[in-house]
């Protein structure tokens, strides 16, 4: 019985970058795609040598924009996927896609290229905010995205960023229940968050803008889950709600810590090779052309490939793993670590984080509460120290 893997594929490229973004992205002219598509066949050969053949549950197109790709380049992907593992009949095909007009008119190719979930960048439905998001698309484009992804898509989610400047409660939940009224399968609703290196941390520093303050931006939080719990929504994760079985499958891999192969620049893996016990963290080369350069030269563009230390895997697992309403079982945990559940972590530390009602363990799954989320960070800071 084949092993299962989730598959991960970076097109580095975008439009524009947005002042809040701190992914890997590039605005680049010119891009030989012909080359690209090569590179990640290459890449997906070596690694086939490397973990075996696998059944994929799972494979996520994410970015940069993805849904810039031209069609020819995504359907040789998918193509060259299908020849070296096995692709399961039900497996998940999700593909970013940002609101431009350019775009639009290709969604209906991409369903029959083979995706069949749709994540649209939407991150704002208002045109003030689209602008300071810097976003490319207008408030008309996202909302003519919304519909035909509807009208090409049973599942399709969108993103929302909200504790934007100067916005209000009601304003926001304004906003929401408009969102809600497209009957989207799955929303990701992020808070603004400031990183280091982006335009937006530059210009923050300057105090060109400011944030709501914490005490909103937790009551903003807590009004959303309560949102979206009532028009029927699963709060599945932190910042993710999802219609009963519409659920993310392919971060939920990344969520309960199962293996994962990262194709592309700046892509990650956690994968086992084969004749291995030991789980290895993987990561490419950042810079596009230079990840292309190395695939061409040795058929891979690996910077760093390391087995993860067990009290890093121990980390990544919790850390991942509580964020997730469900948790995590135990028993896998336990299958993940080859180490008993108890022996790993400090029992009386446990059973103090209980009897204050930080953490649940029961029905073998050790969890922290939703109404505990805003302080989650901290309680996970506890459990690993």
């Amino acid at each position: 019985m084949l092993k299962q893997l989730s598959i991960y594929i970076h097109y580095p490229f975008c439009e524009a970058k947005c002042g809040y973004c701190d992914f890997n992205s590039h605005v680049q002219a010119n891009i030989d795609h012909q080359k690209f598509l090569e590179g990640y066949c290459l890449e997906l050969d070596y690694f086939v040598k490397q973990i075996g053949r696998r059944k994929i549950k799972t494979i996520f197109f994410g970015g940069g924009t993805p849904s810039l790709m031209p069609e020819f380049l995504l359907a040789g992907i998918l193509e060259k996927i299908n020849q070296v593992f096995e692709v399961d009949k039900n497996c998940e095909i999700t593909l970013e896609a940002n609101p431009s007009s350019v775009e639009i008119n290709k969604f209906a190719n991409f369903k029959k290229i083979g995706i069949n979930r749709l994540s649209l960048g939407i991150q704002a439905l208002n045109a003030d905010d689209l602008k300071f998001l810097e976003r490319v698309h207008d408030y008309n484009q996202a909302i003519k995205a919304i519909e035909v992804c509807q009208k090409n898509f049973d599942n399709f989610s969108f993103d929302l960023i909200y504790a934007r400047p100067k916005q209000t409660m009601k304003s926001w939940l304004e906003e929401l229940n408009f969102a809600l009224q497209f009957n989207p399968k799955h929303l990701s609703l992020y808070q603004l968050t400031i990183e280091k290196g982006t335009k937006f941390f530059s210009q923050y520093q300057q105090k060109k803008f400011t944030l709501p303050d914490e005490n909103l931006a937790s009551e903003l939080y807590l009004a959303t889950s309560q949102v979206m719990q009532e028009h029927g929504f699963i709060n599945y994760e932190v910042s993710n709600y999802a219609q009963k079985n519409f659920q993310s499958q392919h971060n939920l891999a990344y969520w309960q810590s199962l293996e994962y192969l990262g194709i592309g620049a700046g892509a990650h893996s956690r994968v086992v090779y084969q004749n291995e016990k030991n789980r290895r963290a993987v990561m490419m080369i950042h810079q596009p052309n230079l990840w292309l350069k190395k695939v061409f030269e040795q058929q891979n563009a690996i910077q760093t490939n390391e087995v993860i230390e067990q009290k890093i895997l121990i980390e990544e697992i919790l850390l991942m793993g509580l964020r997730l309403q469900q948790g995590i079982e135990i028993k896998d945990f336990e299958k993940l670590t080859q180490q008993n559940f108890y022996e790993v972590l400090d029992k009386k530390m446990l059973e103090k984080l209980q009897d204050k009602g930080l953490i649940i363990i029961e029905d073998q799954r050790f969890r922290i509460p939703q109404n505990k989320w805003l302080i989650l960070n901290l309680i996970i800071a506890k459990i690993i120290c």
